[in-house]
Formats: structure tokens, C-alpha cells, sequence
């Protein structure tokens, strides 16, 4: 008789260390901006002005409620590294749990906004596959604390060796590629057709108000005020010093003047790019380049459209674009992209911009061009694509067109034949899907046997 054979012991549960908090200054340095839009609010109240001691009680009302909300959050707010995933638990009222596994992170970054720089704080960054921006952030840590945790989760994520690379390079950063001036940001902000309109409007404003005496209130001017304002401050504060290097991970980019902000641009997640021309800025030969980046969902941020996507250069010179894209592409070259113009007959739909509507490809991308007043070039990558279909309006019919959407994952690229002849919007459709299922064929023969 056969004895049975022996049962191996059962592996212990793995346990989780015990969940840590954040830094207790934390609830400050998220909400200072709060308690300073209370007291500007208060501040320029007429009948509180008059009763300083009301508005005195209110300030401090906003100042104790602001504290107590603040220590509620931080209190429940904890993190924890598992086995394979950093856990963090948070909300008092409506908990919220995110588990961010190692696998799944791509680059990890320390940043300091303004008010954490000055109590020596900063914050972790994720770049999280499938995330939203928002979702990988962790704030706030001692900056030391942050560096050692950054370089704990590397270790986890990515192996020793390859955070030992990623440190080295922090600590001793690329020579730039290249640098935006500020001048040219602030003359490409100013010259935007978004501040353009907004300081035409508030000055019409102005004038009706004090000189034509049209009695309209410049309190009504403050959301043109906010126009003018915010687009400066986003794009000249925000990519103050935009300096763009080459690593041996990727394309990394470093900018901001109180929130320093740094990015890694690893090659083969590019899916798409996206060439803006606003009017003005095409007669001065600008353009700024964004991202479309796989893994990333392009989660929304305050403020921030969801569509928004990775600069690659806020703003830059024909010369300066054109090598940027063969960084990132290498071997691209837009100018020698023979471009389909849209047929005569759609101008009864654009009666200018069917000009400007074109599409082309190449062995390794597809092209489309719309806009007169704002020039968008997007460009996709073939493997990259993910379907292709063919849409035709109601009119579109009576005139025989229809366009044809390459998609691509959430982001600013929107790749999109317009206005095309029926008869050619059906062929390309049918091209199209099959140059990108050759494309990925020829991407995956490339790649090493991973059994």
C-alpha cells in the first residue's frame, strides 16, 4: 500500500505593512489657494469692508473650516506598499482605494510645486499605464522621503539596475537638446487667437463702460480678465525654461517656473502627434507638437482638457519642429508627404477651410490636414492604429463625400480624412486597415521571442 504523498505546507499570506500617512503639512499645501481666494472675496466685499470685525469672524470661519476639512482628509488618507502594488486608501466620507501595481508604472518622477519648495516638500509623480494623470500622484512628502520612495518603486518596478540608470541621469541631467526662449512663449501667447479676443473684448469693454458711458459693469469683464490671464500664466509660467533632452530612455522634457515638472517620453509609446498653427504663427513660421502616449488615458486635471496631451515643444521654429519629429520618428520627414486635397465640392460644406483639408501616408504614418484659422496636422502611426471606419452625413450623401476616422486611444490627435469622395473614402478605408495590420505584422516579427 501506497503511502499518499506528503501535502506541501501553504505558502503564508503575504502582509501588508501597515499603512503610512502623508506629510502632516500636507492639507496646507494643497489648500493655501482656497484660504486666499476667501480673503480676496472678503477683502473686496463692499459691506464687509465696512464691518471689519463680520468679516474678521468669517476669515477666520473659512480658516478653522478649511484646517478641520484638511486634517479629516489627511487623517484617512494612507498608503501602503504591497508585493506587487503601491495601495493607497483615501476620503472620510466616500473612501476611494487606488492600487497602482509595479508592472504597470512606466517612469516615476519627484516634483516641488512652489508652496511644497518652501517647507523643503515634494511629491511623487506616476506615469501609470491606463491611468489618468491625477491617478499616479502621491502628495506630500520630506523631499528626502520622496526620493527614497521613488527609488524603492523603480527597484520594484523596474529592476535595480535600471533605477540605478534613472538616478544617475537625475542627478546629472542631458546636455538640451534644445531650449524655448521665454520671449518666444510670451509673444506666441500673446499672439494666441484665445488672448487676442479676450483683450479686444475687455478693452471694448473699457470703453463702453467709462467713455460711451454704456453703464454694462466691469464686473462683467472678469471672465475676458480670466482669457487674458490664465493662458499666460499656463503657458509662459508653466513651460518657463522648456528645455528638451535625449536620455537613454527617451525623449525627457523639464519646464516650469514655481512647479517644476519633468517627463519621459519612452520610444515605442508614441501613438500619434499633433502640429498646431495658429494663423499668426504661421506667418512667424511656429507651431507647438503634442503627444498622444500608450498607457497614458489622459486623465483630467484641474483646469486641463481631457484631450490633452504630452508637449513635446509648447512652441517652436520650422527647423527646430522638423527635428524634433525625427526624434521621434526616425526617418520622418512631413514636407515629403505627397498630400489629397479634398474635392472642389466640399467647399459648399467648408466654404474656406476645404483648401486646407488634405490627407497622405507613408510606409510609416498617415497624415491629415484641417483649419485655416488654426492649422492641426495629426499624425498617426500605422501599427498604432486601432480601427478605421467611414462616416457619411445626411448631406455628405447629396454630394457624395464622406469622411474617414483613423482612431487612435483618448488624446489630442484626431486623425480624420474629410470631406473625401465617396468612391475614395471607401478605397482608403479599406487601404487604411490594411497598411496598419501590416505595419503591427512587421512590428511583431521584429520583437524578440519572449517564450
Amino acid at each position: 500500500m501506497t503511502e499518499p504523498a506528503p501535502v506541501p505546507p501553504a505558502q503564508p499570506p503575504v502582509v501588508e505593512q501597515m499603512g503610512a500617512r502623508l506629510h502632516p503639512l500636507t492639507p496646507f499645501v494643497k489648500g493655501w489657494g482656497y484660504f486666499v481666494v476667501a480673503a480676496f472675496a472678503l477683502v473686496n466685499n463692499e459691506g464687509l469692508r465696512s464691518n471689519l470685525e463680520v468679516a474678521g469672524i468669517g476669515l477666520a470661519g473659512v480658516l478653522v473650516g478649511g484646517i478641520l476639512l484638511g486634517a479629516l482628509s489627511w487623517w484617512f488618507t494612507k498608503w501602503q506598499l504591497t508585493e506587487d502594488a503601491i495601495r493607497v486608501d483615501s476620503g472620510f466620507l466616500f473612501r476611494r482605494t487606488r492600487i497602482i501595481r509595479f508592472d504597470r508604472i512606466q517612469a516615476i518622477d519627484v516634483a516641488q510645486p512652489f508652496v511644497a519648495r518652501l517647507f523643503g516638500m515634494a511629491e511623487l509623480r506616476m506615469d501609470v499605464a491606463g491611468g489618468g494623470k491625477s491617478d499616479g500622484k502621491l502628495s506630500y512628502f520630506k523631499y528626502a522621503e520622496a526620493g527614497q520612495l521613488r527609488t524603492i518603486l523603480l527597484v520594484r518596478a523596474k529592476g535595480e539596475q535600471v533605477a540605478q540608470q534613472q538616478d544617475q541621469e537625475q542627478q546629472n541631467e542631458a546636455p538640451p537638446l534644445l531650449v524655448v526662449p521665454t520671449n518666444r512663449l510670451l509673444g506666441a501667447t500673446l499672439l494666441s487667437s484665445t488672448v487676442l479676443g479676450s483683450a479686444g473684448a475687455l478693452i471694448w469693454l473699457i470703453v463702453a463702460t467709462m467713455v460711451l458711458d454704456f453703464h454694462i459693469g466691469l464686473f462683467a469683464g472678469l471672465p475676458l480678465l480670466l482669457g487674458v490671464v490664465q493662458p499666460i500664466w499656463k503657458q509662459v509660467v508653466g513651460n518657463h525654461g522648456f528645455t528638451l533632452s535625449q536620455t537613454d530612455h527617451g525623449l525627457r522634457t523639464k519646464r516650469g517656473l514655481f512647479d517644476v515638472q519633468r517627463q519621459t517620453i519612452p520610444p515605442g509609446r508614441v501613438q500619434g502627434l499633433l502640429i498646431t498653427e495658429p494663423l499668426i504663427w504661421r506667418l512667424l513660421g511656429w507651431s507647438r507638437v503634442e503627444l498622444d502616449i500608450a498607457g497614458v488615458a489622459g486623465g483630467q486635471e484641474d483646469g486641463e482638457s481631457g484631450n490633452e496631451g504630452a508637449q513635446l515643444l509648447p512652441v517652436g521654429e520650422r527647423g527646430e519642429v522638423a527635428a524634433v519629429l525625427a526624434r521621434v520618428l526616425p526617418g520622418f520627414n512631413l514636407d515629403a508627404i505627397d498630400l489629397q486635397r479634398a474635392p472642389e465640392r466640399a467647399k459648399w460644406l467648408r466654404p474656406i477651410g476645404w483648401r486646407y483639408l488634405a490627407y497622405g501616408a507613408d510606409e510609416q504614418v498617415f497624415v491629415t490636414t484641417a483649419g485655416w484659422i488654426s492649422r492641426r496636422t495629426s499624425i498617426v502611426l500605422h501599427h498604432k492604429t486601432q480601427s478605421v471606419r467611414l462616416a457619411q452625413g445626411p448631406i455628405q450623401r447629396r454630394l457624395n463625400l464622406a469622411n474617414v476616422h483613423i482612431d487612435t486611444p483618448q488624446g489630442p490627435t484626431n486623425a480624420v480624412a474629410l470631406h473625401r469622395s465617396a468612391e475614395e473614402a471607401a478605397w482608403l478605408t479599406q487601404a487604411q486597415a490594411h497598411q496598419a495590420r501590416q505595419a503591427r505584422q512587421a512590428i511583431e516579427s521584429t520583437r524578440p521571442d519572449q517564450s
